[in-house]
């Protein structure tokens, strides 16, 4: 697949490593699907649309490589991943077991503001999903959970976590259409219980939360 390359954004400041903007950048467009699994990405080509080297860039790709979100051909040569049911599967099952433990630490810290907080989310998720704007529920999603990392106060686990984000959105990505008309109510049944605190329910909370959501879509992809 030889897709153009979509124009990059420009670097605005040097405060950042060269090759963790670059990643950044990639990060959100293959996310986003601005650059799509199979295409074909060359170091040079980034580099001198983003007018670097390619020193930064392969220390990027590098990276994104360890993420599969790129993965190389029989040549070498660098490939937006092409994720099969197996793989979707170990993201989403990975991600349902470190968020399960974050989500019960949370239960037991949070406070009137952290549900206020969450609640606002939930309420900007219902307001993108009337809008069909299913990047803008990808970002609440990750926003949501986010903060609920944060309250749980386990810093090894949120870099873990945080280490997924990428991973996450890709697997997001590539499911859509899916379940985005119910993001706010399973949300909402995720913060009764962080409420409740009731942990007997955990595993049918993540499992309904993360776990079905994934089988489904797994199923509507129709992928082996």
């Amino acid at each position: 697949m030889n897709t153009k390359l979509p124009v990059l954004p420009s670097i605005v400041s040097n405060k950042q490593k060269l090759s963790d903007f670059i990643y950044d950048v990639m990060c959100d467009f293959i996310a986003k699907g601005k650059i799509v699994p199979g295409q074909r990405l060359r170091e040079a080509e980034v580099a001198e649309s983003l007018d670097v080297s390619r020193t930064p860039v392969r220390e990027a790709f590098a990276i994104l490589e360890m993420q599969h979100l790129l993965e190389r051909d029989s040549t070498g040569a660098y490939l937006v991943a092409t994720w099969d049911s197996q793989r979707l599967w170990e993201i989403a099952s990975l991600r349902a077991t470190l968020d399960g433990m974050a989500i019960r630490l949370a239960s037991e810290r949070m406070k009137p503001a952290d549900y206020d907080y969450l609640k606002s989310v939930i309420m900007q998720m219902e307001a993108a999903t009337i809008r069909k704007d299913y990047d803008a529920l990808i970002d609440l999603d990750i926003q949501f959970h986010s903060y609920i990392w944060g309250v749980a106060n386990h810093l090894l686990l949120r870099e873990m976590l945080e280490g997924m984000k990428a991973q996450v959105r890709f697997f997001m990505y590539l499911t859509r259409p899916g379940d985005e008309e119910t993001y706010s109510s399973t949300h909402q049944d995720l913060l009764n219980f962080l409420q409740d605190g009731d942990h007997s329910k955990l595993d049918q909370v993540i499992k309904d939360h993360i776990l079905a959501t994934a089988e489904r879509a797994i199923l509507r992809m129709g992928i082996e």
